[in-house]
């Protein structure tokens, strides 16, 4: 049993030591639970999620979120579990974007792009957090203040990342806020892996996944955008009627070989949304566990775990293999700085970004 799933009648928020840094700093976990018996929680390093339980059809609660089992290996992970991603998700070609004419150098990193802000990104960084609760939800608060020029970045960024559990349903909602000082360019994800079946329960060749796309990013050798959106239809990234992953992967197409599996933008049908609207959902046929998901944001980042090789093991006390775990990350498209068609991730002083993702679990 975990130490999460050991605690009986808890309250509704629960705060608990998970740690210190190797720098020393403290690390928080917060546990919410709601009134049907869910449980989620979240630690202050790299406002991470550790865990979402939910049961099965049967009842049985299982965590179905990848992790680890302690705050050092976290630290020197490199999957990014549960982990929110900035100042900029995805690959920014050539490590550099202009904006109002200004030219910004980022970290070079491998295939001379900047990944996912680089490498001390904010899923790197210790956030300060507090419980919120209201009528409807039970939640957690986490603030980042990110620092004129952080890796390279124009303007100051306040970011506030809420996630609240409903009391009454079986649903998580991501809540990101961010303001800024001066023009600059963000986009922000959690990089959670899911497994329905449960996190070390095999693979997830056997889910099933639909996703409201109808074109995606076409990208070059090194994961590069070429700027064009080119439809879904005759090619594996066609989601649109419920598939089982591992017949995709099987196909050995070569819009997959330069990951080795999925890890691809889809643009949702409806690119544009100033509320959450249904973006796809995951099924296990064993567990008959679905993650409905919706949102705001106008794509997807679609990863089928092609990265775990069995050299990481999580809190189960059991090592994660090949496609152990699938990402479904709403975000806006990589490397939209420089490339003119994709929707703009521009921030200017006095209009906020806001963004909302709903995780909805049902049997």
């Amino acid at each position: 049993m975990t130490a999460i799933a050991s605690i009986a009648h808890a309250a509704a928020v629960e705060r608990l030591p998970f740690g210190k840094t190797s720098t020393g700093a403290m690390v928080v976990k917060t546990v919410l639970r709601n009134d049907l018996g869910m449980r989620v929680a979240a630690i202050d390093y790299g406002a991470t999620l550790t865990a979402i339980e939910t049961p099965d059809r049967q009842g049985k609660v299982a965590n179905i979120v990848l992790n680890r089992p302690d705050i050092a290996s976290y630290e020197t992970n490199q999957r990014r579990y549960g982990a929110v991603i900035g100042r900029y998700a995805g690959r920014i070609t050539d490590a550099r974007f202009s904006l109002d004419g200004v030219t910004h150098q980022l970290e070079v990193g491998r295939n001379n792009m900047t990944l996912h802000g680089g490498s001390h990104g904010y899923d790197k960084r210790v956030w300060s957090s507090w419980p919120v609760t209201d009528r409807r939800s039970v939640g957690v608060r986490f603030r980042l203040l990110s620092p004129a020029g952080d890796q390279g970045f124009p303007g100051a960024l306040r970011l506030t990342v809420t996630y609240r559990l409903m009391r009454k349903s079986n649903a998580l909602r991501i809540e990101y806020v961010a303001r800024a000082s001066a023009p600059t360019v963000v986009n922000f994800t959690n990089h959670a892996f899911f497994n329905l079946a449960g996190a070390g329960a095999g693979t997830v060749l056997d889910h099933r996944v639909w996703i409201d796309a109808d074109r995606y990013a076409d990208v070059d050798a090194r994961k590069a955008p070429s700027g064009a959106l080119p439809s879904v239809t005759g090619t594996v990234m066609d989601f649109r009627s419920p598939r089982r992953l591992g017949d995709v992967l099987r196909l050995d197409d070569p819009l997959l070989a330069p990951s080795n599996g999925f890890d691809h933008s889809l643009v949702l049908r409806d690119a544009v949304a100033d509320t959450p609207r249904l973006a796809g959902w995951i099924e296990d046929p064993a567990s008959g566990r679905r993650m409905t998901v919706l949102t705001t944001e106008p794509s997807v980042q679609f990863n089928s775990g092609n990265g775990f090789d069995g050299g990481e093991t999580g809190s189960e006390g059991v090592a994660y293999p090949r496609y152990s775990g699938l990402a479904f990350e709403t975000q806006h498209l990589p490397d939209s700085p420089n490339q003119p068609t994709f929707p703009s991730t521009a921030l200017r002083p006095g209009k906020p970004f806001r963004s909302t993702t709903i995780l909805r679990f049902s049997r």
